[in-house]
């Protein structure tokens, strides 16, 4: 919860005690100043005492810092020897008892959390580790960063100087590693911890950002950063054009300064991901590592770069499975075996595409499943009939000669590409 809306809260909650209670405002502003005078009594030696909070906020406790959850969470209002009963008379403890209703109501409710959530322990990040394979350096680095932003904002609880941290990171690593999905799962991460002040998402393409007119680009992708409050950007290097004997265009040259602007103005306040080819590949496909260099403006605001990497052969067959699964496939026994010296020979190509390979394979074995299907079935099937087993263990089951015909359909494929490929170069 943000500043602004942590006055929001306490706002509220004073005019909930004042309207409870009848009295006037210039009453309940002494009334709060009492309550937190004894408040801050008992936590000396705390840095926080240095600034005190209240409710009239254009005046006495304007830009002060908020202290009013803590408040809520320290006072046993059903103890009548508290600190609170005891210096106060009857009106005073009747406002601070209403004062609190509200606070204690969004804690039950669930609204505001009460404890320093642990990255790992979000429901994002648990989401994010059941749907991606492996990865695990990425996945402790985002755990990480969770943990380093937390920190700096429980520091300025404290008062604590507050240390410049960007929100602008590089997700980068080879084809069909995932580094889009994990963008979203983690950006839903900073959310969850309540690192960031909302929730606004936005997904473009660095092609994505051109408009269709010559002055209209820039303003397209202002707006987009006045709108979101999460912005990721998948292959912005989209907008160079890094061949020598071409110019970049006037629409990508106009993004490309805007997006500068922006990440500049917006480093701390929104959270930025550029995700795209890079990382532990060949500097001719290092596609983020031109672009980065190529923009320094951009490049400096990074401050940190989330690597993937290749997936292993057991992590493919393990994808393989996920992908089968989720589509409420079962795989006939043995496929592993069939499967296996496949990987082992596609990780090794410089084409390949990690778990999209995993994800066009699934779709081939399903192309050979329903023609199989459709052969069975013939000119006679009832479509109304759904309780026909045989029926739905055709429609749910890849054979090992599914398997096996959809990489010969995969392979051939691969080859035409490569083969077409070759003509181009000749």
């Amino acid at each position: 919860m943000n500043n602004e809306e942590m006055e929001n809260v306490e706002r509220r909650a004073y005019d909930n005690a004042v309207f409870a209670v009848g009295c006037t405002n210039d009453k309940a502003d002494e009334y709060i100043n009492k309550i937190y005078d004894l408040y801050f009594s008992q936590n000396k030696g705390n840095s926080i005492i240095q600034s005190k909070t209240g409710a009239d906020f254009d005046s006495l406790f304007k830009n002060k810092k908020h202290s009013y959850i803590s408040l809520v969470k320290s006072v046993d209002i059903g103890n009548p020897l508290n600190v609170y009963s005891i210096n106060m008379n009857a009106e005073e403890y009747k406002f601070l008892s209403e004062y609190l209703i509200y606070g204690r109501y969004l804690i039950d409710e669930g609204k505001i959390k009460s404890i320093i959530i642990n990255p790992a322990k979000t429901d994002a990040y648990k989401k994010l580790c059941s749907v991606i394979i492996g990865q695990q350096e990425m996945k402790d680095a985002l755990c990480r960063l969770g943990a380093v932003f937390q920190y700096s904002k429980r520091r300025e609880v404290y008062n604590m100087l507050k240390v410049p941290m960007h929100m602008v990171f590089a997700f980068v690593g080879p084809p069909g590693t995932a580094k889009t999905t994990a963008s979203v799962y983690f950006a839903s991460m900073m959310k969850e911890m309540e690192v960031l002040s909302g929730s606004t998402m936005a997904y473009v393409t660095g092609t994505q950002l051109k408009a269709k007119y010559v002055g209209q680009t820039a303003e397209r992708v202002h707006d987009l950063f006045v709108k979101n409050d999460i912005i990721i950007i998948d292959e912005a290097y989209s907008l160079v054009n890094y061949n020598e004997t071409e110019k970049t265009d006037n629409f990508s040259q106009e993004a490309l300064a805007q997006l500068c602007t922006e990440v500049e103005e917006h480093s701390d306040d929104k959270l930025i991901i550029f995700a795209g080819y890079g990382g532990d590949i060949d500097d001719k496909n290092n596609k983020m590592k031109q672009f980065l260099n190529e923009n320094p403006g951009i490049a400096s605001r990074i401050t940190f770069t989330v690597n993937f990497s290749s997936y292993t052969v057991d992590e493919m067959l393990k994808i393989f499975a996920l992908l089968a699964k989720n589509a409420d496939f079962k795989i006939e026994d043995g496929w592993q075996n069939i499967l296996k010296p496949f990987f082992e020979k596609r990780i090794n190509n410089p084409n390949f595409g990690n778990g999209r390979d995993a994800r066009r394979l699934l779709e081939q074995a399903m192309s050979a499943a329903a023609i199989d299907y459709v052969l069975w079935a013939g000119d006679d099937m009832d479509i109304f009939n759904v309780s026909n087993k045989e029926e739905i263990k055709k429609l749910s089951t890849l054979s090992i000669k599914h398997i096996k015909k959809a990489i010969i359909e995969f392979e051939k494929a691969e080859n035409a590409v490569d083969g077409n490929i070759g003509k181009q170069v000749i």
